[in-house]
Formats: C-alpha cells, sequence, structure tokens
C-alpha cells in the first residue's frame, strides 16, 4: 500500500499553525514546529511493513495547497493520514472534501484527540474514509491496513513499546523541525517520546489534558531501549533532545537512565530537556539528570491559586514550588520552564494577579528561566469540558475559536482583562535582575547569542499573539 502522512497547509492572518506534537494548538506569528513522533512512529511501523510511505508536511515545509496537492497527486497515495485538533478540523473538512474529489480512489484516515471524543462528528461533515480512535496511531494504522475494510476505529491494547522500531528521522524529515523551537538551545535538536503519555493517573490526569484522553493507560519504554535512541540521534549529528513523555518518568527508571547516559558518555554529547512535575522529585534527583546531561526543566504550575490546581486534578503543592526551584537553583546548570493559564471560570481578577505576581518573583530570584502563557481552552474529551458543559461556562461550540486567540469560558474577567493578564505574565520576565543574568550569560558564552536573540524574537510575537 502506498501511504502518505500529511499535514495539508493551514492559512490564517493569524499567523502560522502550531499543530504538530502539540497538546493545545496555537497560531502564532513566530512559529515554533515540532517533531511529531507518534505519526512518525507509524510511518517508520508501515515502511518497515513493506509499505511506500511520503512523508508530507506542508506546514514545516511552507508549501503551497496547490504545490502540496501537486505532489500528493503524483504520489498517488491509497491512503493519506491526517493528525487534526480542534480548532482545525473545520478547516480539515473541507480540505478532506477537495482531496475525495482530487483523488477519489484515495482513503482518508482522520486521527487525534478531537476526532476520539467526537468521531461521528467528522463521519457528518466530511467524506473521510476511517477514524481512527486513541493516540496510539503507529498500531491503529498497522491494524487497519491488514484489514483494510471500514471501521469506526481500532483500540489497541496496552502497546510493548520496546517492539516498536526506532523512528527513522531521514523518512520523517526531522531536519524541518530541527531548528525553530523555543525549546532548543542547541541545534540541531529533536523530540523524542520514551513514553506515553503521562504517568499522572490519579482520578485519570489532569482536568484539562486532551492527551491523556488518547492514551488511556501510561506505556514506558526500557532504559535500554531508550539509550540505544539516543546513540541513534547522537550518530544523526542531533545536539539537544526535548522528551515529550507527559511527565518524565521518575524513580528507578530515571536513575537508570541517568547513570546509562553518563556511563555510555553520551552526557558529554547531547543535552536533554523534559516534562516535570513539582514535588516529585529530590535534590539528589535533580543533581545526577545534570551529571546526565538534561538543562530543559518544564514545569506545569498552571496557577499560583492552591484552589485552581486543586480543581484541575494538578497533584501539585504550590506553596513548595519555590522551594524546589530553589532546589534546581542551588544544583546549577539546569533550566526550569513554567507554563501558566488565564481565564478559570472561578479565578478572580486578584487570583489572576496571585499568579503574575509569583511569576514576577520567580523572574526576580532567578528560580525560572522561561514561561509559556496561555487562555485556558479546554478540548471535547476532557475533563474540564464536561465540567465547562455542565455549568454552562461555554462561550460557544464554534471549534475555529477554539484556538487559546480569544476566551471561550465565560468568567468575572472581560475578554480585554483576560488578554491583559496573559501578556502580563509575559512582561512579568522584565525585571532589571532577569536582564543582568541574560546579558551575564551571554557575555559569558557569546556563542549562546543567537539562542537568545531567538528568544527574544519568540518572546516578543508571544506579547503580539495576545494583544
Amino acid at each position: 500500500m502506498k501511504v502518505a502522512f500529511t499535514y495539508p497547509p493551514l492559512e490564517s492572518k493569524k499567523g502560522q499553525a502550531l499543530l504538530s506534537q502539540n497538546r493545545q494548538f496555537q497560531w502564532s506569528k513566530s512559529p515554533t514546529i515540532a517533531f511529531p513522533v507518534i505519526p512518525a512512529s507509524a510511518a517508520t511501523l508501515l515502511n518497515k511493513k513493506g509499505h511506500q510511505v511520503l512523508w508530507l508536511d506542508a506546514i514545516a515545509e511552507k508549501l503551497s495547497y496547490s504545490k502540496w496537492l501537486q505532489q500528493l497527486k503524483a504520489f498517488q497515495p491509497d491512503f493519506v493520514f491526517i493528525e487534526t485538533k480542534t480548532p482545525v478540523i473545520k478547516q480539515h473538512w473541507s480540505i478532506i472534501k477537495k482531496l475525495k474529489k482530487a483523488l477519489p480512489n484515495t482513503k482518508v484516515i482522520l486521527a487525534g484527540d478531537h476526532v476520539t471524543a467526537l468521531p461521528q462528528e467528522s463521519k457528518k461533515n466530511s467524506p473521510v474514509d476511517h477514524i481512527l480512535i486513541g493516540g496510539h496511531y503507529d498500531l491503529l494504522l498497522l491494524q487497519l491496513l491488514s484489514r483494510v475494510k471500514p471501521s469506526r476505529g481500532f483500540n489497541p491494547q496496552r502497546p510493548n513499546l520496546n517492539k516498536l522500531p526506532l523512528i527513522d528521522r531521514q523518512l520523517t524529515k526531522w531536519h524541518l523541525y530541527s531548528k525553530d523551537n523555543g525549546n532548543f538551545k542547541l541545534t540541531p535538536a529533536t523530540y523524542t517520546m520514551f513514553g506515553r503519555d503521562c504517568w499522572w493517573r490519579k482520578d485519570k490526569g489532569c482536568t484539562f489534558c486532551s492527551w491523556t484522553t488518547i492514551f488511556p493507560q501510561f506505556s514506558l519504554r526500557s532504559v535500554d531501549n531508550c539509550l540505544k535512541e539516543v546513540d541513534q540521534l547522537i550518530d544523526l549529528g542531533v545536539k539537544e533532545i526535548f522528551d515529550d513523555t507527559g511527565t518524565f518518568p521518575a524513580g528507578k527508571w530515571l536513575q537508570d537512565f541517568c547513570k546509562g547516559m553518563i556511563k555510555k558518555g553520551y552526557h558529554k554529547k547531547i543535552s536533554i530537556g523534559c516534562n516535570l512535575r513539582f514535588g516529585i522529585l529530590t535534590k539528589k534527583d535533580y543533581q545526577l539528570m545534570r551529571r546526565a546531561g538534561f538543562r530543559f526543566l518544564l514545569f506545569g504550575l498552571e496557577s499560583a491559586n492552591q484552589k485552581t490546581v486543586d480543581k484541575l486534578n494538578k497533584g501539585v503543592q504550590i506553596n513548595k514550588a519555590a522551594k524546589e526551584l530553589e532546589i534546581i537553583k542551588q544544583v546549577g546548570g539546569l533550566e526550569p520552564h513554567i507554563t501558566c493559564m488565564i481565564g478559570y471560570p472561578w479565578e478572580s481578577r486578584q487570583d489572576a494577579q496571585n499568579t503574575i505576581n509569583l511569576v514576577k518573583n520567580f523572574f526576580k530570584e532567578g528560580l525560572i528561566n522561561s514561561l509559556q502563557a496561555t487562555i485556558v481552552t479546554p478540548y471535547p474529551g476532557t475533563k474540564l469540558f464536561k465540567q465547562a458543559q455542565k455549568n454552562g461556562w461555554l462561550k460557544t461550540l464554534n471549534w475555529s475559536r477554539y484556538d487559546m486567540k480569544e476566551p471561550i469560558l465565560k468568567t468575572t474577567l472581560t475578554n480585554k482583562e483576560i488578554h491583559q493578564f496573559t501578556q502580563s505574565l509575559y512582561t512579568a520576565a522584565i525585571t532589571p535582575e532577569f536582564i543582568f543574568r541574560t546579558l551575564k550569560n551571554v557575555f559569558r558564552s557569546p556563542t549562546q547569542l543567537p539562542y537568545y536573540l531567538k528568544s527574544t524574537t519568540q518572546y516578543l510575537a508571544r506579547l503580539f499573539d495576545f494583544k
């Protein structure tokens, strides 16, 4: 079979589509293009099984619709695979209709968290042939192509990820995603996923996260399997990895992985970033991670208010976050990044200001190096979306407006205030102390100047995104 893995061109005055490998979709004037790990694994698996594969990411390659369609026609695929998300589902419906007219013998496959939550909606609004329910697109596609008959979806059992082939980075054009990413200080760089998705499973995870809905069980690769991939990436010339497992594994797995990195000498050749949770790791853990080559640590703070964090089922104690960040600062060489959101239906203006004040203090004290601020946007299938439906919080069910450019939840704040508070989270970084430390780092390591210039450009773009 001939299978095309594609991200069709998506156009908007709001900016470029940040679709691949993103739990939350945004349009941005300063795009951060991320390597889509699961679709890449699917392409690799099918290629290994003898299928002919085309990787065609029109967003990453900046292809026009006509050039994208021209390449698809030249390939004449039996199947076209498209990963979608809530804010662009309508555009994908329109593209599928055009695609079926241009390639009437081609079957179209849709996957993603939105169609997992609402599969019949896409069947009703587009001539899509198959919808994959769940997040293990690689195994789902293999099952589908081995049966080649219409189906509402497949749900594989908990997979053994160690049996999957390592991703063929050349086949999936990894270089397209190797530079334009705010998480990368050293390039070329790429994404991995040592686990799918997050091991935090109390009451099925955080209420706003859509990826826990498509990965209902946490799956983890062995340490040896992950080290084998690191070795492959080093040989490819990769200088930095961001592992996008929902929360990086802790405990003995983490210790064995770090010791393996050090024993094999990989820590001298490659840098690692990952998603973490507050309240899990000790100072010894952070010291070991630093020796193993870790640098970028992403924490989901989400709010400075404990009541909000509890409602989100984060399982985090906000009053202990500063102490943990202080420990990380003492270890040295690790660069914490936090995520925050504005626009919770139950938060007051003072609650939002509390988050801004806490973030500003973190920057002032040198406890964090960067942050991402967004507007709360629950997707169908998540607990937060169900709560919003039940409580009458939703302003609209027009999916195109779920792109974090505007608040879609009813709150005591006006839209203008929510945008101003979101911008204020970014401007919280502008403290004399933070600016001085940044300049000091540049003078100490002039080779990092391009990274700081890129970070400044992306920072200004974020301010514009939430104007």
